[in-house]
């Protein structure tokens, strides 16, 4: 029997290991379980991006806690360099968005974010009728609108993970390689969880294992519309010398990663299918025809994720048994690393009982659309696509 943990989190990608260190930075005892570790979901699968496309004004809740929590970015992936003592960078390199106006749906796209950079008043950032010079003699589109962010930024995932689970290794942090072999039990103020290698006891759960969550949550007779969303991406060469990101359409996106540039993604909601597949490298190959018909689309590496869609889209942040000390953190579908500094923080400080520092009421895991305690439906509607940035 281990002696037991102030706090156990389920799930070891960006957000989960987020709110371990940030537990663990407060002299708390903290395990984290999850069957892939490092091998995460969204976060594994991601591409890093961190836009905001220079927000001042906020339609939603959500969308200013996405913004906060990008801007936070730079102190907080500091803070995780220097605990891991490796640095992860974080690449301001700008941003690029390229709309065909000869096609239909890039001008609807074009005038949607055009009514949204005004809406949310922004500033920093310049149009042309021209192409950038890194696209130039490589892209197709003659007819083109081109936004250009230079303070946008993004950062290496993978790197971001490893770091993370390093400085949760060296603030203390335990891991175990599996699920619960059962389901939890609870008395006297502990939760027990049963594991193959022995179990543990942990004064507070947080579930935040993305996608995964579903099945813990069904596991305590709780109904969770999670919508797995299949994301596919590869990386190709990289075929110009800038280090920004490039958007076609808002659509697809080409972020560079070392001598590569990592080019996607698919969105397939309701598949739990992994790996990828025919159906990914043909949109992706198609979207590269169409946009950049002369660069080489041989993948140097492809691969998918799973992204936790909510019914309504937002994300589950707070207390799913206050009595029992069992909370989630989960749901931010394509946001989790966007959204994993200033979550951390929150869910933190509201497990210590205090003020999260945002007002989590919009994303309360009991509200309408979210948590129940009936045997669950199965979620059939498809919502339109929406994107945060």
């Amino acid at each position: 029997m281990n002696p037991g943990f102030d706090l156990v989190v389920a799930g070891a990608g960006v957000m989960g290991l987020a709110c371990a260190l940030e537990e663990a930075r407060r002299g708390a005892k903290v395990g984290v379980f999850d069957p892939g570790l490092t091998e995460a979901q969204a976060s594994g699968a991601a591409a890093g991006i961190l836009v905001t496309r220079d927000a001042h004004a906020f339609a939603s809740p959500f969308r200013e806690f996405y913004v906060r929590s990008i801007r936070a970015y730079p102190e907080w992936l500091a803070g995780v360099s220097a605990a891991a003592g490796a640095q992860v960078p974080l690449h301001r390199e700008g941003d690029y968005l390229v709309f065909d106006l000869d096609d239909r749906a890039g001008r609807e796209r074009l005038e949607a974010k055009s009514r949204q950079l005004e809406r949310e008043r922004s500033l920093a950032f310049t149009v042309t009728d021209t192409l950038p010079p890194l696209l130039r003699g490589h892209c197709a589109l003659e007819n083109v609108k081109v936004f250009h962010f230079p303070e946008e930024a993004y950062v290496q995932n993978r790197e971001l993970i490893s770091a993370l689970r390093s400085a949760c290794g060296k603030a203390g942090v335990v891991f175990r390689h599996c699920h619960p072999e059962r389901a939890w039990e609870y008395a006297s103020g502990r939760t027990l969880l049963a594991f193959p290698e022995g179990s543990w006891e942990a004064r507070k759960v947080l579930i935040a294992a993305g996608a995964w969550s579903l099945r813990l949550l069904e596991s305590l007779g709780v109904s969770a519309p999670i919508i797995p969303v299949k994301g596919q991406m590869m990386r190709i060469p990289k075929f110009h010398g800038s280090q920004s990101m490039i958007h076609f359409n808002d659509a697809l996106y080409l972020v560079p990663r070392g001598d590569s540039l990592v080019v996607g993604a698919t969105t397939e909601p309701g598949t739990w299918s992994e790996g990828f597949d025919g159906a990914g490298e043909a949109f992706i190959a198609s979207q590269l025809r169409r946009f950049l018909p002369e660069v080489s689309r041989q993948p140097l590496e492809a691969w998918s994720g799973l992204r936790p869609r909510t019914r309504d889209r937002l994300p589950w942040m707070g207390w799913l048994d206050l009595d029992r000390g069992w909370a989630i953190c989960t749901g931010h579908y394509k946001c989790g690393i966007s959204m994993a500094p200033l979550a951390a923080q929150c869910m933190v400080r509201l497990l210590h009982g205090e003020k999260p520092g945002f007002d989590l009421a919009p994303f309360q895991p009991w509200r309408k659309q979210g948590l129940t305690r009936t045997p669950r439906a199965e979620a059939s509607a498809v919502l339109p696509e929406a994107s945060p940035d």
